[in-house]
């Protein structure tokens, strides 16, 4: 996620790709098992689909959420939140209460640390207080705050109860760092045997990355920020052997949505207005358009013909940010067994009319 400004301006872009991009300093370890669950492309699946969801409490990941909360074809069985843009203990009663409103009963509520696994790299605080506020949207009065508190369990241990219990195997979708499902592999490597599919938004693959977006003054071109803000989690899912398929800003940089947008998503219910009142404020701080990350991600999940996966091998830089520059870069690893399907150009505007559709038909 996580990019309250405008993109990097293509100047930077053409210049670094000049000097080579994905050559960094240090190559980071390429150890670990090929995937044995390697598929190139995902296949459309007519039946619901059973979706753990876990998000860091961004605007963009909530979009996200509201999407996948007004997709019939989606069955989510947990929301959970990670380390990253909000504290996942705060942010998540702000889910429970949200749900509460939309009148959504049996969804499994979760909450990772609030730290990476290793590491000191983090949002800024102004936009921890800011997501920790629910991005305003109670004082906007988008949204009643109906005071209540709502029970959240741990999220590694949620993830691990919910596949196990699961009678079919079921989807994990991550769009902040992928801290909880690192650390609910090391708790529990079994749980990839009744994991059909992850898909993760993050990484910034053949174009800039998105920290300076956030810290202007930083030395980091190279990084997206749900990697960077775990860049050892990232690695071990990356390298975990499981069905892994990758939305990174290559992809969703090509969704931009603008006002013209959220006026559709007021044509249906009480989620399309919700969604269209929190972009429409994060809109006019951006200027009048922005880039749909989290949410084109949730989209390909249930939509996977709108991109063509491309298969690679994808490593992930892992030294702390006040060690390396390249601190939470992701890098592709030539001539190697691919471990990781790659959405580089979704039809982005297939993704924004499904969107569109998706809340005007919701209720």
């Amino acid at each position: 996620m996580k990019r309250l400004f405008g993109l990097i301006p293509l100047i930077i872009l053409s210049s670094l790709l000049i000097g080579g991009w994905n050559n960094p300093e240090a190559q980071g370890d390429t150890r670990g098992s090929p995937s044995s669950a390697y598929h190139p492309q995902p296949s459309k699946r007519l039946e619901r689909v059973a979706i753990i969801y876990d998000d860091d409490g961004s605007p963009d990941g909530t979009l996200a959420n509201l999407y996948l909360l007004a997709n019939p074809e989606a069955d989510l069985k947990v929301i959970s939140i990670s380390y990253g843009e909000a504290t996942p203990s705060t942010y998540i009663q702000h889910i429970g209460n949200m749900l509460e409103v939309f009148g959504i009963k049996g969804i499994d509520l979760g909450n990772g640390d609030n730290a990476p696994l290793a590491g000191n790299n983090s949002f800024p605080v102004w936009i921890t207080e800011m997501a920790d506020n629910f991005w305003n949207m109670y004082d906007l009065n988008f949204i009643p705050d109906l005071g209540h508190s709502y029970t959240s369990t741990p999220a590694a241990d949620l993830i691990i109860s919910t596949v196990h219990s699961s009678p079919e195997p079921i989807t994990l979708f991550f769009a902040g760092a992928y801290t909880s499902l690192a650390q609910a592999l090391r708790d529990d490597p079994s749980i990839r045997e009744n994991i059909e599919a992850v898909y993760l938004m993050g990484g910034a693959v053949y174009v800039p990355g998105n920290i300076r977006e956030l810290i202007p003054n930083s030395h980091n071109v190279w990084a997206e920020w749900n990697i960077y803000a775990d860049p050892v989690a990232a690695e071990e899912v990356f390298n975990s052997g499981m069905e892994l398929y990758l939305v990174p800003l290559d992809a969703t940089n090509l969704v931009r949505v603008d006002g013209w947008d959220t006026h559709h998503w007021r044509q249906g219910g009480q989620i399309g207005d919700l969604a269209a009142d929190l972009w429409d404020s994060m809109l006019a701080a951006w200027g009048g358009e922005g880039v749909m990350w989290d949410a084109t991600a949730a989209i390909l999940m249930m939509e996977p013909e709108l991109c063509d996966f491309v298969p690679l091998r994808l490593g992930v830089v892992t030294e702390d940010g006040t060690i390396s520059a390249h601190s939470g870069q992701t890098y592709v690893i030539p001539n190697a067994r691919p471990n990781i399907s790659v959405c580089l150009e979704p039809d982005a505007d297939e993704v924004r009319r499904h969107l569109i559709d998706i809340f005007t038909h919701s209720n």
